[in-house]
This record gives structure tokens, C-alpha cells and sequence, in this order.
């Protein structure tokens, strides 16, 4: 039976300094959030298959966890959801079409040859070599679409709600080909829920200024703008701002920083710095219970402000 790993965060830096956490099972690494496609998931829970693979399991911000408690029923929910499969040792194309087929026979109680067409489509996506560190993604869109993609790049699409089930089943359903990987995808990892793309408003107007990108280093939580949002202040630069700051771009410029937890969902004795003119104040934020789309910023001298999730 595989076991969930102790959850630790890894940086990886891209041009503007942006930060993702990432969750470790053994040696393999899942983003906390991740984008497939277009659509941006949560990691719910992640295992390994010691012979071959990791997987990772991913739902939108809105899933009900109460539904974790039964793997079919995750797997027949119309709802956007993905898994990872990150390889941790080659795998000849027939011993993972042989490998699947068994999961499709096991979650369909031995009636596969119902999907036999998409099934071949399916399997025709992945190469004729499946290798060592390769990841794969196959990710569900509500409405019945499942794409398959290799590290970035899309293999195929198909669009089938029961072949989904099917699918998902695999791992998930009441017979899956490995009950401890199961287990682990339905743990749901304890995410943090700042942690993503927010969108910042003026106070007084309601005109929306930037995009922030949240993310932790090590145990702090730090935000980074990563688009202005009107055209007009895309190249603008922070003079007034103090430090290593100054006279740097503002998009990609980190105005949150060295936020400590403090509580469920909230985080503080950080600084804040105004791109306006370059104040650096005290802060905090955090994410009330019943509404996890608002994240509350509150600023010496600024009161609290709400930024709205942005859901892609």
C-alpha cells in the first residue's frame, strides 16, 4: 500500500520571480495548483505506484470534499478534474496498454469491451515508449471532454462523460488497480487556500488595478504582480519604492512578503508595499470559511481590501 509523503514545498522560479508549491511523493514533485489547458486545479491527494508512476489528483476550488469519502462517486461527477501520471521508470507501450486495459476491465466490472472504441482512441494517444520522468496529464472538462497531454504538449481530445467514469475509475472506483494509490488520491492534501492568482481593485472606484500571484517560500507566503492591467501601466517602474525594489518594473515586482501563518486560512506580520508610492506597511490577509474566492488584505493606512480569485 502506498502512503501520502510528508507535504514540503519546492521553488521553481520563472521570469518574474513567481514561486509555485509543490507536494513530494517520494522522489516525485506535484504543483499544489496547476494549470491544465486552460483551467487551473487544486491538488487533492497524491500517491505512487512503486513500480512504474506517481499520480495526482486535481479538482476545481469548488469541490465538494464531503464526496471524497466515495472514489465512484468522484469519478462519475460531471465536474472539471485531472490526474498527473509522473513516470519513475520506462514502460514498453505494451505492457502499458496492458496495464490500462486491466484498470478498464477492474472499473468496469469486467464489461470494458462497451468502451472498446475509445479505449483504442485513447490508448492511441501516448507514444510507442513510455519514458522514465515523462508526465502525463489527463485532464476532464465538465460537459463530457477529456484531453490527454505529454508534459506540455496536447496528444488528443475526446469527448465521452461514461468513458470518463471509466477512466477515473481506474484509480478511483470500487476496484481500483492499486486500493492504497486510492486511497492517497482521495486524501485531500490540506492546500493552502491563498495560494493561486488574485485580482486587485481600487477601493474607491472598483476598477480592477493587477493580477498577484500568492505563493509560499518555505513557510511564508509572498504575492508578485504578474500583469497590470491597464495598458497604459505595463512598463511603469516603482521609483518611490525602497531597497532592491527600487526603480524596478512593477509587473513582476513581489509587494507581499514574509507572510507567517497565523491561523486556518490566515497569514501575518508581513509587509506590504505600495506601488503607488512606495510605502511599506504592515500585513495580513486571510480567506474567510464561506467565501474562498475573497482574499482579505489588510495594510497599515490602506484598511482591508478584497481581491477576487481568478479562476482560469
Amino acid at each position: 500500500m502506498s502512503t501520502m509523503k510528508n507535504l514540503t514545498y519546492c521553488l521553481t522560479f520563472f521570469m518574474t520571480y513567481v514561486v509555485i508549491a509543490q507536494t513530494q511523493v517520494g522522489d516525485v514533485r506535484f504543483n499544489d495548483v496547476d494549470t491544465f489547458g486552460e483551467l487551473e486545479l487544486i491538488l487533492n491527494g497524491a500517491g505512487e505506484d512503486e513500480d512504474s508512476y506517481a499520480l495526482a489528483s486535481y479538482f476545481g476550488l469548488d469541490f465538494d470534499v464531503e464526496d471524497l469519502e466515495n472514489g465512484n462517486k468522484v469519478a462519475e461527477k460531471d465536474d472539471h478534474m485531472a490526474l498527473t501520471m509522473k513516470m519513475t521508470s520506462s514502460m514498453s507501450q505494451e505492457k502499458f496498454t496492458q496495464m490500462m486495459r486491466n484498470g478498464f476491465e477492474r472499473a468496469t466490472d469486467g464489461n470494458s469491451f462497451m468502451y472498446e472504441d475509445k479505449i483504442r482512441q485513447f490508448l492511441g494517444f501516448f507514444p510507442n515508449k513510455i519514458n522514465k520522468y515523462d508526465i502525463y496529464k489527463m485532464l476532464y472538462e465538465k460537459g463530457g471532454k477529456i484531453s490527454v497531454y505529454k508534459n506540455k504538449e496536447i496528444l488528443g481530445t475526446l469527448n465521452d462523460i461514461e468513458f470518463k467514469k471509466a477512466l477515473f475509475k481506474i484509480w478511483l472506483g470500487s476496484n481500483p488497480l492499486h486500493q492504497g494509490l486510492k486511497e492517497d488520491l482521495l486524501a485531500s492534501v490540506d492546500t493552502n487556500l491563498v495560494l493561486g492568482k488574485w485580482k486587485t481593485y481600487d477601493k474607491e472606484t472598483g476598477v480592477a488595478i493587477n493580477i498577484i500571484q500568492m505563493y509560499m517560500l518555505k513557510d511564508k507566503v509572498f504575492g508578485s504582480i504578474v500583469e497590470m492591467l491597464r495598458i497604459s501601466e505595463k512598463d511603469d517602474v516603482c521609483f518611490q519604492c525602497q531597497g532592491k525594489d527600487k526603480n524596478q518594473k512593477v509587473e513582476g515586482l513581489v509587494i507581499l512578503k514574509n507572510l507567517k501563518p497565523k491561523g486556518e486560512h490566515e497569514f501575518g506580520d508581513g509587509k506590504f508595499t505600495n506601488i503607488r508610492d512606495g510605502q511599506v506597511s504592515d500585513c495580513q490577509i486571510w480567506i474567510d470559511e464561506d467565501n474562498r474566492d475573497i482574499l482579505n488584505v489588510k495594510y497599515k493606512g490602506g484598511g482591508t481590501h478584497q481581491w477576487k480569485r481568478v479562476k482560469e
